[in-house]
């Protein structure tokens, strides 16, 4: 260490005579902050005294009055118990009276109550009836016939306030039968808690739990049975049930008081005088500080006489400044001079700015070790070769490595899936000395790959050489939900435009499968038009088959659902199945043990195998073999849920990857224009989804594909086919229909009005109301559309509702969109005839709603 250039200022040093003042100021101040803290020290210690002086006297009190109830229940029990309650009675008093005085000298009173409450005879003479059933302790004995130590009350029978002492006696049915009771004159009840003897300076006083005083030491005739004053109470606990407190007592004289709760549930402060405990250590303390203030005279004297001694000091500091040119470390003396302890105090300034300046780099490098340590986020420093100098326990556990040690050594060449895309990362960060937000794929240590969110900075270590700090982040689950969202999302749209487009079929379907069916019936059997005409009815019941499928796989359509047997229906499939796969494909089933009971469409599960065996049929162009499978599964056996593994399997030409993403989409396909629609797995996925089963894929390229649907079983029983429906016969009833398109309207009322019945029209909700008023005779049925312009028919029928109740309203609809009417037409679905429907369905719907109103009419509305 260098020496510092000689200052001057240190010739400059103050007068010596300062110098000694401030020496004697330096030792007189400590000595008498000393003095003053010891006589605070005293007076400390006497507060605690006092404090425990109370605590013992009240320990004292509260032995003596444990004692004291406890003689006098062992005493007025036994007595109690010796007479029994056939003793206990009116001649009580006459014959053992004076005996129970002898006995219980410490009562001023001793009464038998009998079990009615009324006092059968008492020591003190009374006139008249009394009745101990007005005293505050009757109900509590009378209920509960045990000892008892009643409330301070002042006597009926003897003036002054007394405290009750009950010793009850019951029948051998365990009820009350008679007390003996004795009352203590609370005026003198503190000689027998041990208080007559109490020093001066010593206060006892006894309270009930709601601050009822009744015992005291002094002054008992005019404090017993008043409440204490609010400033009593507990500053300080010491204890369970025991706390101090200073303030005054009643008298206003200032005491130190010690508070214990006893279990009566009352409570005894004993006060000490702080007259008494604080005087003398506030005595000693004075004559302390007088003692130390005439020794800092004395050593202002001296100090006069100690000019050598001080000077030889100075010169002494002076030598030791030299040790700095030695690069010693230099200790300040006390009593320096202001210019020689400056120069000290700059260089010890140095040493601890030096001292705090390293403290605060090792805080600074322990918060950073313990951050990189704990982050959630993947942390690594790496050089621009990729050698890892730094990882994290986050990016270990997030890679899949036991150890941040086990990962080091791996380096980040081994992380990316393409070496390119981490050489165009670094190049671009040493080139512009930024680090870009970038999202790659890494590979794990299983070898599974990850998407992982890069940030971090470009930094320079030893020698200048540029190092990375990254920050990884694992997005992978990320990008797959918002692949998913978008997927939700298309989906969704695609269903919007599916419905809407069902939505129009459907009324053409009906208009045309309508007149089809008409004309059918206008003309002869052996007419050469009837073949044209089944050429058209056949395109239409394909075409309404579309329609179905997209309302199906848009959500806008639930067929009803019905308890199916899977099996069944696969069987049933077979022969459909084996013509339309082709001769070089083998077709094979595995039916597990059944019934399996599905709540679903059977045509909807129908669609569901046969859609999944074409695909299959087209993933072998050059044949091979399709396997059909079903089997109970117990997936959620835990849950209580049982259902059914249904698998249809190939050995095909199976599936890449980025095919197998998007197989549900719906459109999607890979076949040749004009060879696929691309609805058909996503229309499998909706049927399943709804029936509440879940599907799954495994599929490689070149190793064929499995499709495994797993659908819940049910309990109810399998469902039984329906009839197709017959010709019906019409009616002479008057309908209202209300359809907004026109050539659906007219087909309906053609075929209504050819059947008999009157038939009134209208184009919208508002109009249907009008002429549903004014219409006679009066409309027996209201026919309507869902959906229509002004009003539709969910508020049409609300209205109608009001209007007249009894009118039944049917609707007609390819799809209802009204969530509280889909509800209501689960529970009632005979009220919704799905279009497209043909004439012969209309009429004997229309017949089956008529005829079941005309029964319901004479009770309550349909």
């Amino acid at each position: 260490m260098t020496a510092p250039p000689p200052d001057p200022r240190i010739q400059r040093a103050p007068s010596l005579k300062r110098a000694l003042i401030s020496l004697a100021a330096a030792l007189a101040i400590p000595l008498v902050a000393l003095q003053i803290w010891w006589g605070y020290h005293d007076y400390e210690k006497a507060r605690e005294r006092a404090e425990t002086d109370a605590l013992a006297q009240a320990d004292a009190t509260s032995l003596g009055v444990l004692q004291f109830f406890s003689q006098a229940e062992q005493l007025l029990t036994s007595t109690a118990e010796q007479f029994g309650p056939d003793g206990l009675t009116s001649v009580f008093c006459d014959q053992h009276m004076a005996r129970i005085t002898d006995l219980l000298p410490f009562l001023v009173n001793v009464v038998v109550v009998g079990p009615d409450g009324d006092v059968l005879c008492s020591q003190v003479e009374i006139t008249g009836r009394v009745s101990a059933t007005s005293w505050s302790w009757w109900a509590e004995v009378r209920a509960n016939p045990v000892f008892t130590i009643g409330r301070p009350a002042e006597s009926d029978i003897t003036s002054g306030w007394v405290l009750p002492i009950i010793a009850p006696q019951t029948d051998r049915a365990g009820e009350f039968a008679a007390a003996l009771v004795g009352t203590v004159d609370l005026v003198g009840l503190d000689q027998y808690f041990g208080t007559v003897n109490l020093p001066e300076d010593h206060l006892i006083t006894v309270a009930t739990a709601d601050r009822i005083v009744i015992a005291r030491s002094r002054d008992a005739a005019t404090r017993v049975g008043r409440s204490l004053p609010p400033q009593y109470g507990s500053d300080r606990e010491v204890g369970p049930g025991r706390s101090v407190a200073a303030g005054p007592d009643l008298a206003g004289i200032q005491r130190t008081w010690g508070q214990i709760e006893v279990p009566q549930g009352w409570i005894i402060y004993a006060g000490v005088r702080e007259e008494a405990v604080y005087g003398p250590a506030l005595q000693e303390t004075l004559r302390h500080l007088a003692i130390t203030l005439l020794v800092v005279l004395i050593a202002f004297l001296l100090a006069g006489h100690s000019y050598r001694d001080i000077a030889g000091a100075l010169t002494e500091l002076g030598n030791r400044t030299r040790d700095i040119a030695r690069g010693e470390p230099v200790v300040v003396p006390i009593k320096t001079p202001s210019e020689v302890a400056e120069v000290f105090e700059r260089f010890n300034e140095t040493i601890v700015s030096r001292e705090q300046a390293q403290r605060r780099e090792q805080e600074a490098r322990a918060r950073y070790k313990t951050i990189f340590d704990n982050v959630v986020f993947g942390l690594y420093l790496s050089t621009s070769d990729g050698r890892f100098l730094e990882v994290n326990s986050a990016l270990a556990t997030m890679l899949g490595y036991e150890s941040p040690a086990a990962l080091l050594p791996v380096g980040t060449h081994a992380l990316y899936a393409s070496g390119e895309e981490r050489g165009r990362l670094v190049q671009h960060t040493l080139s512009s000395g930024e680090v870009p937000p970038s999202e790659v794929d890494w590979l794990c240590a299983d070898g599974r790959p990850i998407t992982v969110r890069l940030s971090g900075k470009l930094i320079l270590g030893q020698d200048d050489e540029p190092l990375l700090e990254m920050i990884v982040q694992d997005i992978t689950e990320e990008r797959r939900t918002e692949h998913e969202l978008r997927q939700t999302q298309k989906m969704d749209a695609m269903g919007q435009l599916a419905g809407g487009i069902a939505h129009d079929f459907n009324n053409l379907l009906t208009v045309i499968g309508g007149n089809v069916e008409l004309l059918e019936d206008d003309i002869p059997p052996d007419d050469p038009l009837r073949r044209d005409l089944a050429e058209i009815s056949r395109a239409t019941k394909r075409a309404t088959s579309l329609t179905r499928r997209l309302l199906t796989f848009s959500s806008k359509q639930r067929r009803g659902d019905q308890v199916a047997d899977a099996n069944e229906i696969i069987s049933g499939l077979r022969k459909l199945l084996i013509p339309l796969i082709g001769e070089d494909v083998a077709l094979e089933t595995d039916l597990g043990g059944g019934p399996f009971p599905i709540a679903i469409d059977p045509g909807e599960l129908e669609q569901v195998v046969l859609n999944l065996v074409l695909n299959a049929r087209d993933a072998l162009p050059r044949g091979g073999t399709i396997r059909i499978t079903t089997a109970a599964s117990d997936r959620d056996a835990e849950e209580g849920v049982l259902g059914m593994a249904l698998s249809v399997t190939d050995d095909g030409v199976g599936m890449a990857p980025e095919i197998r993403q998007r197989i549900f989409e719906p459109f999607f396909t890979t076949k040749p224009m004009g060879r696929g629609t691309g609805l058909g797995l996503s229309t499998v996925y909706g049927i399943v989804m709804r029936a509440g089963g879940s599907m799954e894929v495994e599929t490689q390229a070149g190793e064929g594909t499995a499709m495994r649907i797993w659908l819940p079983r049910t309990q109810f029983e399998l469902s039984e086919t329906e009839p197709e429906a017959n010709l019906v016969e019409g009616g002479h009833e008057t309908i209202l229909v209300v359809e907004d398109e026109a050539q659906v309207m007219e087909l309906v009322r053609r075929t209504l009005s050819e059947s008999g019945y009157r038939v009134v029209t209208a184009t919208d909700g508002v109009a249907a109301l009008d002429v549903f008023q004014a219409c006679q005779p009066p409309v027996q049925l209201v026919l309507t559309d869902v959906v229509m312009p002004h009003l539709g028919g969910p508020e049409l029928a609300d209205k109608l509702d009001l209007i007249a109740p009894d009118v039944p309203v049917l609707f007609m609809s390819g799809y209802v969109e009204n969530r509280s009417l889909s509800e209501a037409l689960e529970q009632e679905p005979d009220l919704l005839l799905r279009k497209p429907f043909s004439p012969n369905e209309l009429r004997a719907r229309v017949r089956r709603i008529l005829d079941l109103a005309a029964v319901a009419r004479p009770g309550s509305p349909p």
